[in-house]
This record gives structure tokens, C-alpha cells and sequence, in this order.
């Protein structure tokens, strides 16, 4: 009988053993994304000294994941800026790369393998904002329009158009990309700045519209693609979604719109 017992509490502790095994392996399984900015090494040459609008999104982004509880990991832009000026070789590169991404959709896959790579990143997020008129398809900063808009005293519905396309970076292939806009100005279109009080007023909703659409939107629906059923979708009346899943847990700003995209990028937004 005591031989009996014994053995049953060696099988025992042997399953215990393998299922702790099995749990921490579990537990540790964690990705690394590089998160690019495409204004990233631009220099910073508004009058407000703003932050553009891709660093603004691409910071909050970088928070929502390495407060992921460890499944989720990336280096802050500082550190990226500092590692890429010691390296002028992939600098240019990676310079030429976001330019070519951000003005006309085209990816270097090459370059952004190369530039993940020099930081243990297989996946990278890249993150670019402009405004866009319906009278041409030229791509200006925001504080660039909010300078000329005050400067000439226009008014016109301007949108802020922001893409986030995720790369695989070892198959050369995106995994999710995702569309968002919001309206700039007020409801009479103008978008203008007198003072820096106002000016900074327009920072703040630009910071708003990261914090509470962009980036729990990108950060939930990327986490999904690494780790498919961790997040729970919840559903959100926004105005025009596009059929897009959205995740969220607070109270969106107006004029929102997100245009979601789960089929390959191939350069053309639909917004």
C-alpha cells in the first residue's frame, strides 16, 4: 500500500512539475516592437516646438506597451534617436525609408528589417500623421498648417490623417495596418492660433485624439495579432468606422473616424 502511495505522489508531483514548466513557458512569452515615428529624425522647426504629431502617437503607443505586463516591449524614442545618430550609415537609411513611407506609402522592407535588427526587434510599427486637403494630396505638418492657417487668416476643413501599418520584418510582410482622422479647427473651420494659449489649446486636442482613439485602438488590435484571444472587443458608436473593431474604455472625442484595415498594405488608404 505505502509503495502504491508513493508512486501515485511521484506521478503526481512529475504533473505538477511539467504544468509549472508549461505555465512559465507561457508566462514569458513576450514580443519586442520597434516603433518608428516617420518624423522621428526630422528637426523639430514649428514655432511652438510641438512635438509632432507621429512622436506624440508613437510615445503613447510605446507606454500602452511596455505596460503590457511584459507581453509587449519597445524602446522609447529617445533611445532610438540617440542609437541611430551614433550610426550615420542607417541614420540615412532609415531617414530615406520613413520618407519614402510617409509621403508616398512605399516600404523599404529591407531598411526597416535592418534598422529592427539593430535593436533585437523582429516587428516594426510605423507611425505617420499629416493634414491633407481635398484640393491636392500634398502632406503637411500640422503646425505647419496651423502657422499658415493663422498667418493668411484662412478657413477650411482640414483633417489630420494618421496610418499605422505593423511590420513582420523576417517574412517582409504587414501583419495589421490601421487608418484614423480626426477634424481640425472648430465646427466654423477655422484653424488658427493668435497666442500661444490657443496654439497650446490645439496641442492638447491633438493629445487627446492619441491618448483616447489612436493609440488604445492600434496598441488593443496589435496586441490581438500577437496574442488572439487576450483582449475582449468592446463596441463603440463612432461615426463612420468602416466595419473596424474598436476597443475602448472611455469616451472618444468628436469627429473621430477610424478606417481599419486587416487585408495586406498596399499603399492606397481608402479615407
Amino acid at each position: 500500500m505505502r509503495l502504491c502511495y508513493n508512486k501515485i505522489m511521484k506521478n503526481l508531483f512529475k504533473l505538477f512539475l511539467i504544468f509549472s514548466m508549461l505555465f512559465s513557458i507561457a508566462q514569458a512569452i513576450s514580443f519586442d516592437v520597434l516603433v518608428l515615428p516617420a518624423d522621428i529624425l526630422e528637426t523639430k522647426e514649428n514655432y511652438y516646438s510641438f512635438d509632432e504629431v507621429s512622436e506624440i502617437i508613437s510615445n503613447d503607443i510605446i507606454n500602452e506597451f511596455n505596460n503590457s505586463k511584459g507581453k509587449i516591449k519597445s524602446p522609447d524614442i529617445y533611445s532610438v534617436r540617440a542609437q541611430l545618430n551614433q550610426n550615420p550609415q542607417l541614420k540615412q537609411q532609415t531617414q530615406i525609408a520613413l520618407s519614402k513611407y510617409k509621403y508616398s506609402n512605399s516600404i523599404d522592407y529591407n531598411t526597416f528589417k535592418a534598422v529592427g535588427n539593430a535593436f533585437n526587434c523582429k516587428s516594426v510599427l510605423l507611425v505617420s500623421s499629416s493634414v491633407l486637403t481635398n484640393k491636392n494630396s500634398l502632406k503637411r505638418s500640422v503646425w505647419e498648417v496651423l502657422e499658415i492657417s493663422t498667418a493668411f487668416d484662412t478657413t477650411y476643413p482640414y483633417r489630420l490623417e494618421t496610418s499605422v501599418v505593423l511590420l513582420d520584418t523576417v517574412n517582409n510582410i504587414v501583419m495589421w495596418s490601421n487608418n484614423y482622422s480626426t477634424k481640425l479647427g472648430a465646427n466654423d473651420n477655422i484653424f488658427a492660433a493668435k497666442n500661444f494659449a490657443q496654439a497650446n489649446g490645439e496641442y492638447e486636442k491633438i493629445k487627446l485624439y492619441s491618448k483616447s482613439v489612436v493609440s488604445p485602438s492600434a496598441s488593443q488590435n496589435i496586441m490581438l495579432r500577437f496574442f488572439p484571444k487576450s483582449i475582449k472587443p468592446v463596441e463603440t458608436k463612432v461615426e463612420d468606422t468602416g466595419g473596424a473593431l474598436r476597443y475602448d474604455t472611455r469616451t472618444l472625442p468628436q469627429r473621430i473616424i477610424d478606417h481599419s484595415k486587416d487585408v495586406p498594405y498596399t499603399g492606397d488608404y481608402d479615407i
